[in-house]
């Protein structure tokens, strides 16, 4: 009876395929997944400033009027949407890292005076630093701005 060998003259080469594609393929899912990330952050920032203009054009200098409320200065506007339209919803980002700005048109026989009534608009800009894990790459920097009119 013949004898049959069962070793192959390319026993090695599975070991050295391995050694090069896995380290390519490990690579690649961790990029992804590290990508996948700053895209959710970036998804945040967005529905971040969406969710600030959204309070404050329902917040505007008459809603505080009807609320019994003095008008307030921008400072004030802008720190009530940060703590009620902004802070409510974050969900996922380092708030050290996390910048909101707020403004609004000036008052047309006052420029230094923004207009805060209904009709103007107001634009809500979110700025967030975003550092990706282990430091391999960055910081990007991510911004989403949201423009809506004033309605109360």
């Amino acid at each position: 009876m013949p004898r049959l060998h069962t070793t192959s003259k390319r026993a090695g080469a599975h070991a050295v395929e391995s050694a090069i594609i896995l380290p390519i393929t490990l690579f690649l899912l961790i990029g992804l997944v590290v990508g996948a990330i700053g895209v959710f952050s970036y998804q945040e920032v967005a529905c971040l400033a969406r969710e600030g203009a959204r309070y404050a054009s329902t917040h505007g200098a008459q809603w505080r009027t009807d609320a019994g409320l003095l008008p307030g200065t921008s400072t004030d506007w802008t720190n009530d949407i940060i703590a009620n339209g902004i802070q409510p919803h974050e969900i996922n980002l380092d708030q050290t890292r996390l910048n909101i700005t707020c403004s609004w048109p000036p008052v047309s026989n006052q420029p230094t005076h923004p207009d805060n009534w209904p009709g103007s608009k107001v634009t809500v800009t979110v700025t967030y630093t975003w550092l990706p894990s282990n430091y391999l790459t960055g910081p990007y920097t991510l911004t989403s701005t949201s423009q809506l009119p004033i309605t109360n």
